[in-house]
């Protein structure tokens, strides 16, 4: 456990609320000179030869509070008397902790923003979300928890303390949401939500620290960020702006989105858009997609179920992306079609260039098995319910050539242009009425 942590267990949770008259500069938390030099000598009296001497000494210095923090801090650190020592490491939480409880107090009573202030992770945290009062208040509501304080001063000490800060973090936190056994006559364990402070403080710790600098432990597969997002208290926030701190918590989201890029963490992404998920509408979404579908490493699955949900929130404006995926060879899943056509059960190999085709001949119109692909039975086959892992081709000789006919209908449509519907027939060239007779088949 580390020091800062210990500090605010000991001593309780760090109360956010400003008292009454707080100062906003945080130059008028100095310590004044003749006071650290009181604070100082009191430290040395610790080690006095008498006992009462040594007591009155202690007793002093926990009235001081906060301003003796320095002296007893230098003390617990490098004193050389060992009873020094002793009695610092004893009152310095206390003293830390009021420390820490006034520069909050500071912090909100400056309700303009107009001062810097010496906090764990507030500058980051200002320059990413900028210095609204609606920030600043999840910023203290965040620091109310020693664990998010300690988060974050390890993110202030650079990349690789804040990785491991980060993996220490989602362990904790998972952890607590577990089921646990007990022995028999034992208090049994109540699993723990993260709460929306939690969630916010970890993501926006992910946003500054890249990927490859968090330790890569046996849970990583499928404890990351991804599995917070989902939890109950990530979910009323996006999907309800009435709740605390939803708004800014959603620019959290919106920048963490901006910045995952472990294959790991997108694989497990990628269900959240489609169907109208919790993050399809946040304007990340479609870039998210693009860097999960083209990511090396990302499972397959992911990757495809990334394409579907592309196309489900943006149709047609992704026919581009879509064509450039026609060279992609690379495997997404096996497709088990369960009793196809021509008793081609399977399993087949389903590549990215096909999902790709699939999504482009349903958006011009056709059907896919016109071009070979089979499906599961009682599969929907249209635009807007086309479920990846449903269909595919059942050997390459049917995928090679419904590439050809494609490519031929895509040469036939830039020459001749697309066909006009009645509703757009030009008025130079009127049809001429039908005759009444008997209606004909149409011919496609």
């Amino acid at each position: 456990m580390s020091r800062i942590r210990a500090v605010l267990l000991v001593c309780g949770a760090v109360a956010a609320v400003p008292a009454f008259g707080a100062s906003p500069n945080p130059k008028d938390l100095e310590i004044p000179a003749a006071e650290l030099s009181k604070a100082r000598e009191l430290v040395r009296r610790l080690g006095s030869e008498a006992y009462r001497e040594r007591e009155e000494a202690q007793a002093e210095l926990a009235k001081m509070g906060r301003i003796a923090r320095l002296a007893l801090v230098e003390g617990a650190m490098g004193d050389a008397d060992p009873e020094i020592r002793s009695r610092c490491s004893r009152l310095a939480p206390k003293a830390t902790a009021d420390d820490l409880k006034a520069r909050l107090e500071t912090f909100l009573a400056d309700t303009e923003g107009k001062y810097d202030h010496d906090l764990p992770g507030f500058k980051a945290f200002r320059k990413a979300l900028g210095p609204t009062h609606k920030i600043r208040e999840m910023y203290a509501e965040i620091l109310k928890s020693p664990y998010n304080l300690e988060l974050f001063s390890a993110i202030d000490k650079g990349a690789t303390e804040g990785g491991r800060a980060i993996a220490d973090r989602r362990s904790e936190m998972w952890n607590d949401m577990q089921h646990r056994p007990f022995l028999p006559g034992g208090k049994p364990f109540v699993p723990k939500q993260p709460s929306l402070t939690d969630i916010a403080a970890l993501l926006f710790a992910e946003t500054l620290v890249p990927a490859d600098h968090i330790p890569k432990n046996a849970q990583w597969l499928w404890v990351n960020g991804a599995q917070f997002v989902q939890q109950q208290a990530s979910v009323n926030a996006l999907s309800n702006s009435t709740v605390t701190h939803a708004d800014a918590y959603k620019l959290i989201v919106g920048q963490w989105l901006s910045a995952c890029s472990d294959p790991n963490e997108l694989s497990n992404l990628a269900h959240l858009f489609s169907n109208g998920g919790i993050l399809s509408k946040f304007k990340e979404a479609t870039p998210l997609l693009h860097r999960i579908i083209r990511t090396e490493g990302v499972q397959g699955y992911a990757r495809g179920q990334a394409v579907h949900s592309l196309i489900q929130n943006r149709g047609k404006e992704e026919a581009a992306f879509l064509r450039a995926l026609l060279k992609d060879d690379s495997m997404l899943q096996q497709v088990w079609l369960g009793g196809g056509l021509n008793g081609q059960q399977g399993p087949h190999n389903c590549l990215m260039k096909d999902v790709a085709l699939a999504h482009l001949i349903l958006q011009s119109g056709g059907n896919i098995k016109d071009y070979g692909y089979e499906t599961q039975q009682g599969a929907v086959i249209n635009a807007n319910q086309f479920a990846f892992g449903q269909y595919a081709f059942p050997s390459d000789e049917k995928r090679a050539a419904a590439f050809m006919k494609f490519g031929w209908k895509q040469l036939k449509d830039s020459i001749d242009g697309p066909k006009e519907s009645p509703k757009e027939t030009s008025k130079e060239t009127p049809k001429a009425a039908p005759v009444p007779t008997a209606p004909s088949p149409s011919i496609k």
